[in-house]
């Protein structure tokens, strides 16, 4: 069994300015720093046996932050990044629709990512993970997880957590995922 806390990173001045991140750094505002201590001190006495995160700036940035108030050395982990947008990354927020530029990584893509992500850790961990990631990737990690489509999924807030529970019989398909009507990072 595994308790997996899911994460999404701090505030980030790409937010602010409305910029589309994809796999972008991202670089934490002082709300952003603010956010991430707030968080670690929410977190403080929670005992993680693993702590991942997004290989991105923004994420590993908010996880130094956390792992101030543990002792596990966090690992970086790919597949927890945000949607590739590809040409539209770096540009103004954009509606996510069909319309997307083929450079940018599919729906179908991302949840196969989700979905990868879930059933690697099933296999090979167990007690408490905290996995630090973005807006869109863990609302689709959640859709994958309950088997909903991601417009199901509420939109997390910067640094907020949320607890979900891995048992060893479950197992996690990529199903097609309707685009959101929406943007993250």
């Amino acid at each position: 069994m595994i308790e997996l806390y899911i994460a999404r990173h701090g505030q980030t001045e790409e937010n602010v300015q409305r910029v589309l991140q994809g796999q972008m750094p991202g670089h934490l505002t002082q709300e952003g720093i603010q956010q991430a201590k707030e968080l670690r001190d929410k977190l403080r006495d929670v005992s993680f046996d693993r702590i991942i995160t997004s290989d991105l700036k923004r994420a590993v940035d908010t996880t130094r932050i956390i792992c101030e108030a543990h002792d596990v050395e966090f690992e970086l982990e790919p597949l927890l990044r945000e949607r590739d947008f590809g040409i539209h990354t770096g540009g103004p927020y954009i509606k996510i629709s069909h319309a997307l530029d083929p450079s940018a990584e599919t729906m179908e893509q991302l949840s196969q990512r989700a979905a990868d992500f879930l059933n690697g850790l099933k296999a090979k961990d167990k007690g408490r993970v905290l996995a630090v990631s973005h807006g869109l990737f863990l609302r689709v990690l959640q859709a994958v997880y309950h088997g909903v489509p991601v417009r199901e999924v509420e939109k997390m807030e910067n640094a907020e957590v949320r607890i979900l529970t891995l048992s060893p019989d479950m197992h996690f398909s990529a199903v097609i995922q309707e685009e959101t009507g929406g943007t993250a990072n």
